[in-house]
This record gives structure tokens, sequence and C-alpha cells, in this order.
């Protein structure tokens, strides 16, 4: 079975969260990629810095020349979403699906990244020739990515996944516009910025108890949207696990209680 680190490019385009604007600048226009990965120690990333937010950084800088260091600007990396280097192919397509520019950088046991993957790279495996190479049924590979592709991301209700450390993972269309954000937006970021306050400690217990047990039983919180509102909700958890039955995260499913903002978002995504 094609893994994670059979795909990725092992040499990760990075640069350190110190940099400064010249260096970044530099360090961009030797890469190929255009993007780097914005990084604080091998374990621990900062987000994603792209061309196109790095003009704008150029352009901001001007303004103020006294905030010349790239972590003073991280409001405009994209979140970097991690996938393991044992995930197997369909895995790593459902994670290039959900993420923010469609790329996923690749971790070892360690947590250290360790390589990348781009939406470009798992092309050429949905080509007859690679999928007879693959075990397992070519068709059943293609099946199963249209059935997630169909279940998660349209589904009529809001999904979302998380790791052990409450980060999000994945987060479908409608859980986006109910709660009021630009899509894509959620990933990355916690459970702190989906639930009211009062409803945290509760959310960190639930992730203790599905990775535990498997699940957690129908519970009913609240949420808050980009703008502070809050949702009233009932949700349901259980694990998600790799192929060798690991758990690597949760899926939960939830809808508000007043279905009246469920539907009035179903028309507008």
């Amino acid at each position: 079975m094609i893994q994670a680190k059979n795909v990725m490019h092992h040499s990760t385009p990075v640069l350190n969260f110190d940099a400064t604007i010249s260096e970044a600048i530099e360090t961009m226009r030797k890469s190929r990629t255009g993007f780097l990965a914005v990084r604080a120690s091998p374990e621990r990333f900062q987000g994603v810095l792209t061309e196109g937010a790095l003009v704008r950084l150029y352009l901001r800088f001007q303004a103020g020349t006294e905030r010349d260091s790239m972590i003073l600007h991280r409001d405009l990396f994209e979140p970097l979403q991690l996938i393991h280097e044992d995930e197997v192919f369909p895995e790593v397509v459902k994670k290039l699906l959900t993420s923010v520019g469609h790329r996923v950088f690749v971790i070892n046991d360690k947590s250290e990244v360790v390589g990348y993957i781009t939406a470009k790279d798992v092309l050429p495996y949905f080509t007859t020739d690679h999928q007879a190479t693959q075990e397992g049924d070519g068709k059943s590979l293609r099946s199963e990515l249209y059935l997630y592709e169909s279940f998660f991301e349209k589904s009529p209700f809001m999904m979302h996944s998380v790791n052990k450390s409450g980060v999000i993972q994945m987060a479908n269309e409608v859980l986006h516009a109910v709660l009021e954000y630009p899509y894509g937006e959620l990933i990355g970021r916690t459970i702190f910025d989906l639930y009211e306050k009062d409803n945290q400690k509760k959310a960190e217990d639930g992730i203790k108890t599905i990775f535990k047990e498997g699940y957690h039983q129908v519970v009913r919180s609240t949420m808050l949207t980009k703008t502070g509102q809050k949702i009233n909700v009932e949700l349901v958890s259980r694990v998600l696990t790799n192929q060798f039955g690991e758990p690597i995260g949760t899926i939960t499913v939830s809808r508000p209680l007043e279905m009246e903002v469920l539907l009035n978002t179903l028309l507008k995504v």
C-alpha cells in the first residue's frame, strides 16, 4: 500500500520564524514551490508563507520598517496541515482535499516535518498504470475517495476532526458556513476557537474520552461564530484510526439546536 512517505518530497522549503523580510524574499526566490513552511523548531511550525502573502507582507512592511521579523506577520500565514508518514494514500488525498492550499506536510514519529505533498504529486497515482500496481482494486480506491468527498464535504451536517491536542485537522463546508468562516480558515485552529469558554474544558475532556473509549455520547454545547455569536449545538463524536488501528483523531458530527440556522445556511452553500 502506498503511504505518505512514498509520495512526499523529502526536501521541505522552510523559513525560520525570526528571519527578516529580505531573507524571506531571497529564500522564496530560490524556492521552486511558491511557499515556505515557517519553522520555530523541527517539530513546531507557525504556518505557511505563500508568494502572494509575501508580497502583501512587503507592502505592509514599507509602511512601518520597525516590523522586520517574520513572526510579527503571522496573521498572513496559511494554516499548516500535517499528516504522518505512515498514512495510506486515501488518507493523503483526504487531507489534501480539505487543506488550505491543497498541500500537506509529512511528519515522523518525533513530530518532525520530513517532507511535503501537493495535489500535483498525487495526480499520477490516478492513472491506470499506477492503480494497477497498487495493492487492492483501483476502482475501490476511487469509490472510497468519492464517497468521502460526497459525505464529508457535502454533508448537510456540521463535521470536523481534531487531533489529540485539539487542533482542527478537517472541517467541512457547512461548519465553516454556520460559524461564518471563509472555507478552509478553521483548519489549524483549535477547539478553543470553536467552543464558548464555559464549554472548553468539557471539549478537552471529551477528546480524552474519545481517544480512550472510542466514542463520546451525544452532548449539547455552545459553539462560537467568527464574530463571537453563540450557537447552541448537539453533537456526537467517535475516534478515527489509521490502517494499523491506531487513533489519529476524532470525527464530530453536530447540528444547531435551532434547525432554522442550519436550513438558512444550506440555502447559501
